[in-house]
């Protein structure tokens, strides 16, 4: 326990003078005509008269302690360190086929519903695409209003010019967008930016990349992972229509991991996994999966909970003020003292 004045508590001499005179002193006793009787002897009871006169002494002893202002370390808590998660959900004409009692959106939406319960402290968006994509929902730790918003994304709602599917532009998009809003929701995001403004600062992430990877080749001959706490997860049901060639598969694949993304796949449907959307995901450390109903659906969510479980930091300690055992030492006296004065207390006879 420390104290933030603590040259107040030179002043504690004087509650100690003060329960020293209170124990020592002899007053001059008036004799009243009953003291030439005989009484029985009670030591106890002049204990107890001295001990009640101690009582103003520690209150202001705790009165002193208190403008001290003593001070404890917190014991460190655990925060749970906020993954930015971003859906991108296909809302073209084929997710609105039938998977059982609903389509395929559907289902999707409500495995998505629950993996938002499970991730509770994280921050989450939505982003819907077809021939081009769309930011249904920036990124917030609001889960309600991403369970909300899947029902008026629904391919039903969509105007027609949505019914490609262009994987390749939603993860360059859902890449970009997520290292904007993870600046906005950590409070560097330092404002609107203009396009030419937008492309210096691309140039140089691209500059400071290659000058990164150079060097780790010269130094052990491999470039170390980037630590990622941002997921994309990207719900489609076909092929994408502008993944075409290996270059445009490791340009995509290389904007996420320069953003710190990890991609996971759920491809709906009994045909095999688009191989271009695969390789993106396993160049980034995620994985792609195959649901062909609204079981297998969750079951994929809860898996990927699963493979990216929260993490935590301990804070570091901070002094906190520690007036309770004080004051309460302090409220107990003065309790004590009072119903003393009905009774336990010296008189002049």
């Amino acid at each position: 326990m420390t104290f933030v004045h603590p040259q107040w508590l030179l002043l504690l001499v004087f509650p100690l003078a003060l329960g020293f005179w209170s124990v020592r002193r002899r007053g001059t006793g008036l004799r009243m005509p009953f003291d030439h009787q005989t009484h029985a002897s009670r030591p106890w009871l002049a204990g107890l008269l001295r001990g009640v006169e101690l009582f103003p002494a520690v209150m202001l002893a705790v009165a002193v302690v208190l403008i001290a202002r003593p001070q404890v370390l917190r014991v460190p808590e655990q925060d749970r360190v906020a993954t930015h998660i971003t859906v991108c959900m296909d809302v073209s004409g084929s997710m609105s086929v039938g998977m059982g009692e609903q389509n395929r959106y559907e289902s999707a939406a409500a495995a998505i519903e629950s993996f938002t319960y499970a991730r509770e402290g994280d921050a989450i968006g939505l982003t819907l695409f077809g021939s081009w994509p769309l930011r249904w929902v920036p990124l917030t730790k609001d889960l309600q209003v991403l369970r909300n918003a899947l029902a008026f994304a629904n391919p039903r709602n969509q105007p027609n010019g949505m019914g490609g599917t262009m994987i390749g532009s939603a993860l360059s998009y859902c890449a970009d967008n997520m290292q904007r809003e993870a600046a906005r929701l950590d409070g560097t995001d330092s404002g609107p930016q203009s396009v030419d403004q937008w492309r210096q600062q691309r140039a140089a992430e691209q500059l400071f990349r290659s000058a990164s990877l150079q060097g780790s080749a010269a130094g052990s001959g491999l470039a170390a992972a980037p630590s990622t706490d941002r997921l994309l997860i990207l719900v489609s049901d076909g092929a994408s229509g502008d993944l075409n060639g290996q270059d445009q598969i490791d340009r995509i694949s290389d904007q996420l991991n320069d953003a710190g993304i990890t991609m996971y796949h759920i491809h709906i449907g009994s045909d095999t996994i688009p191989p271009a959307v695969s390789s993106i995901a396993r160049a980034t450390g995620g994985d792609a999966f195959l649901a062909t109903n609204s079981d297998g659906l969750r079951l994929i969510f809860n898996h990927i909970d699963q493979m990216q479980p929260a993490r935590f930091v301990a804070n570091a300690s901070l002094p906190v003020d520690y007036f309770e055992p004080f004051a309460a030492i302090g409220a107990v006296a003065l309790l004590l003292y009072a119903l003393s004065l009905l009774k336990w207390r010296y008189t002049p006879w």
